[in-house]
């Protein structure tokens, strides 16, 4: 009897602390999964005047709740928490500051870094001009690329090289620099006093640079005879300019390089070269126009073209003859520019 007494409250006592123990891992589940989920928060509302003016003043956002984990230790029960866990959504935010943050990076690279500086670059079909001469201009060794401006360096070298055309200016990275010319070729020289000015077959006045060779070398007593249109523009650039071009180039303006004359003048010159005795040299008066030295020691003029040159040819001719059958000759020159009226010094 009392061993079954003895039985049953031993029954008893287990049954309890059974129960007990369920109830307590059951209010450790459920605490846990409470802890797990977000706890959504109540948007504020600022009610207005009118029924519907009632508005939410911030969203509704879901609370970043870190996630923690338990560790249990054998089958004592005893549990081991470890560090929380932040529960992070990645956004658009995180997104554009990821970029913010790789670009900045990137500029103060691209500020700071020698493989960014210019040390040498390319320059492509120059003939007379040198590198030296395109670095004196430019100084663009050691310069940073980022600071470099290929419009401005395009102008920069046309204004100081009246011989280049078609200048294109081309950057490339990390710190490639191409530049590209054509160079105007010189036809005729053009020599006043002490000073020589090359012209192209366009008649653009270029600064003698360099060597050339056949050269058409002309003597005048003056500057090449300028376009309207060129001496325009340097009277825009200064009100009296056009007055003060001096009829000798014995202080030749800078402002001429870059000019342009006729290109009728200098065609001319080059048909006439070919039409006179080869020792003859050419000869050009800013009054009395095309013309040679007669090898004799006088000037001959036909004017300012080659208009019947051949009549004037046999003029200039009939003239020599008719003179030295009166035993004199021509001192100074010989005028055959207009036919009808031609005369000698």
């Amino acid at each position: 009897m009392r061993a079954n007494k003895v039985m049953e409250n031993v029954s008893r006592a287990d049954l309890i602390r059974q129960r007990r123990a369920t109830r307590s891992q059951t209010r450790v589940s459920r605490t846990r999964k409470a802890a797990s989920q977000p706890v959504p928060s109540q948007p504020v509302i600022v009610r207005g005047t009118h029924p519907t003016a009632a508005r939410p003043l911030r969203n509704s956002t879901q609370s970043r709740v870190r996630r923690q984990y338990y560790y249990t230790l054998g089958s004592t029960g005893a549990e081991l928490r470890l560090p929380a866990i932040p529960f992070i959504r990645p956004d658009w935010r995180y997104l554009s500051g990821l970029l913010t943050v790789l670009l900045l990076l990137a500029l103060y690279a691209l500020a700071t870094s020698p493989q960014f500086q210019v040390q040498q670059y390319e320059i492509q079909g120059i003939q007379r001009l040198t590198f030296g001469d395109i670095e004196a201009v430019l100084g663009l060794q050691g310069t940073h690329i980022i600071e470099f401006n290929a419009a401005e360096a395009q102008s920069r070298l046309a204004a100081a090289f009246p011989e280049l055309k078609d200048v294109q200016v081309s950057v490339g990275l990390p710190a490639k620099v191409t530049i590209q010319v054509s160079e105007r070729a010189p036809v005729v020289s053009w020599n006043a006093a002490d000073q020589a000015y090359w012209i192209d077959s366009e008649g653009t006045i270029l600064p003698p640079r360099g060597e050339v060779d056949n050269l058409l070398q002309v003597t005048t007593n003056g500057l090449p005879p300028l376009l309207e249109q060129s001496t325009l523009e340097m009277a825009s650039a200064a009100p009296d300019a056009a007055s003060q071009i001096p009829v000798t180039a014995e202080a030749a303006p800078v402002s001429v390089w870059g000019k342009r004359i006729d290109p009728a003048i200098i065609t001319s010159l080059l048909d006439l070269r070919t039409r006179i005795p080869e020792e003859a040299s050419m000869v050009y008066n800013t009054g009395n126009g095309l013309g040679w030295k007669d090898p004799r020691g006088w000037d001959v003029f036909i004017g300012k073209d080659l208009s019947n040159f051949d009549l004037k040819m046999n003029m200039y001719q009939y003239i020599i003859v008719h003179l030295e059958l009166q035993g004199k000759l021509p001192t100074q020159m010989v005028s055959v520019e207009y036919v009808n009226a031609p005369f000698y010094k």
